[in-house]
């Protein structure tokens, strides 16, 4: 059985995005048949002391490693010769960079999940001083022996920073059966529904600028967005409140995921033009509940929904409201798209995820044994 050294922090102070992804592929490893699975030691030292532990982990299959020190003053501790992350907090075979934090690891292999590389295609579409994750990024890609990426689209945005083709492996997310439809027909919801931090690669003032093109027209029904504030998103929020159908837009800064549940479910269609993706894990969401989705053209979320996505070009305004309008008025289509979005949802899950990441701590493995350490970085 592999140990294996996996950065549990994102799991326990976010459960959206690449939290929710850390948390239920941790949970889904642990869970693998005793003899297909690895045992995690769980890196979870952290100041914040996050206390969102993922429930669903199999106890005899996992340990928590909080420890004394700050997730900071530990990655400094890493890079001290003998005291790696392949050491401390505990000896493993190999390490899962999972999040944009690459603790020092030399005695290990070392696998990192790249979710996107916006960052490259737009420093705009960070909110961290891009010069220095692009640099950070670039070094953990030069120690890594496998780099996964959730979608095809994705090998993209490993190209652009260096990935070569035999480091990159396609792992797509998996969604939770917690997310499924509730009564009634597919596909005949009574609103629109984003869920997306507010950020500029989500594409919201394009967005509200092509709702309210149809709301003129009496041509769509209102608009929920769910998503906490990220960064830039001062002009969407202005133009929001300044709008003349401000009563038409519900916006939920923060939800459960019961709550989150419940409105997939009451949705006519999920609403997510987002300029650039690693995947687009609500889109997925959304389906598994039997929505349909507007998405971009060519983007991660496209590949995700196959044949059930409404495709628009996401920097086109008319395009996004000719899209919205059409999945809202084509009924026939609209309900076929949501019964395809539910079929294909049923083919991504997180015990699938899991099964293909333990492949590639494997592959990673054998590729470390065969050029051996890394050198000490300066």
């Amino acid at each position: 059985m592999l140990h294996v050294g996996y950065d549990i922090r994102p799991a326990l102070f976010d459960y959206a995005g690449v939290g929710r992804y850390v948390r239920e592929l941790a949970v889904a490893l642990t869970n693998l048949p005793d003899d297909e699975g690895p045992f995690l030691e769980m890196f979870a030292s952290s100041w914040r002391g996050g206390r969102k532990i993922p429930p669903g982990l199999r106890k005899d299959r996992c340990r928590m490693h909080r420890g004394p020190l700050p997730g900071r003053v530990m990655e400094l501790l890493n890079r001290v010769p003998g005291l790696d992350a392949g050491r401390v907090p505990a000896k493993v075979d190999v390490f899962h960079w999972t999040d944009y934090t690459y603790p020092a690891v030399r005695t290990a292999a070392r696998v990192m999940t790249l979710h996107d590389a916006a960052f490259v295609m737009d420093p705009q579409f960070h909110g961290w001083d891009t010069a220095k994750l692009l640099m950070r990024v670039r070094h953990a890609i030069a120690q890594a022996d496998r780099v996964i990426v959730p979608s095809e689209p994705s090998r993209t945005d490993a190209e652009l920073l260096g990935v070569h083709d035999d480091q990159v492996v396609v792992v797509p997310h998996g969604v939770s059966p917690f997310f499924k439809p509730g009564p009634g027909r597919l596909g005949d919801g009574d609103y629109l529904l984003t869920v997306g931090t507010l950020e500029p690669r989500k594409n919201y003032l394009r967005t509200l600028l092509a709702m309210e093109k149809l709301w003129a027209r009496d041509a769509a029904p209102d608009w929920v967005i769910i998503g906490r504030r990220g960064w830039d998103y001062e002009g969407f929020l202005e133009r929001m409140e300044g709008s003349k159908y401000r009563s038409r837009i519900r916006w939920i800064e923060h939800l459960s995921d019961t709550e989150l549940l419940r409105h997939y479910q009451g949705a006519l269609a999920f609403l997510f033009p987002s300029l650039h993706e690693g995947f687009g894990l609500a889109v997925l969401e959304a389906m598994a509940c039997g929505v349909a989705p507007v998405v971009g053209e060519g983007t991660a979320p496209a590949w995700v929904a196959g044949d059930s996505a409404m495709l628009v070009v996401p920097k086109d305004v008319d395009s996004i409201a000719e899209g919205v309008e059409r999945i809202v008025h084509e009924h026939a289509w609209r309900r076929q798209a949501a019964a395809v979005a539910l079929r294909r949802a049923r083919t991504f899950t997180w015990e699938r995820t899991a099964r293909e990441t333990h492949a590639v701590y494997h592959q990673a493995v054998e590729r470390h044994r065969a050029r051996g350490p890394v050198a000490r970085p300066a």
